[in-house]
């Protein structure tokens, strides 16, 4: 466990309301977002991370992902939060989730301010760690209820330096 899901938890191990939003599972179990990490390992170089270049849109659909992939960048300080994120690529089925498409929108807008701030964090601590996480969460909003699983795997932005996130989120409608 992250020391990002480990301080998601109060000292007593009584879950905090933020909590709620996600907890990090050992590998993927959606055969599709096995597909992404084995292409994310497969990409990445001995020493580095792999380009975000490098998931093309034909390799992204060859393993049947394209519509549930999303790439999400730093945007620079916010007085609240520290460095802030936003979506710089949505799949229309993960838009379809949410119930619109927030993509060029700061977390920091997208999200209620205490969603906002666990995202944030996590997506800092993924970057800073450069080492792929998966995750199971839950997600009300727009048409959809229900369990997704979804991953944050660190690629290089297009300055070869700074680090992106890249993902796959899939849905399971809750049926009820």
């Amino acid at each position: 466990m992250t020391q990002f899901m480990q301080n998601a938890f109060g000292r007593t191990g009584e879950r905090l309301e933020t909590s709620e939003l996600f907890r990090e599972i050992p590998a993927p179990v959606d055969p599709r977002c096995q597909a992404m990490a084995a292409l994310w390992v497969e990409l990445c170089p001995a020493d580095s991370l792999p380009a975000r270049s490098d998931f093309t849109f034909e390799r992204l659909q060859a393993i049947g992902v394209l519509g549930n992939t999303f790439v999400i960048e730093p945007i620079g300080a916010h007085a609240v939060y520290g460095i802030d994120w936003r979506y710089r690529l949505m799949g229309t089925n993960i838009a379809w989730m949410f119930g619109s498409d927030p993509t060029g929108l700061p977390f920091s807008e997208h999200f209620l301010p205490d969603e906002a701030r666990v995202c944030i964090d996590f997506s800092n601590q993924v970057a800073a760690s450069r080492k792929p996480v998966f995750l199971m969460g839950k997600l009300r909003s727009g048409d959809y209820s229900g369990t997704l699983e979804t991953m944050s795997l660190p690629v290089l932005a297009p300055d070869g330096e700074a680090v992106w996130l890249l993902g796959v989120s899939f849905a399971a409608i809750d049926k009820g």
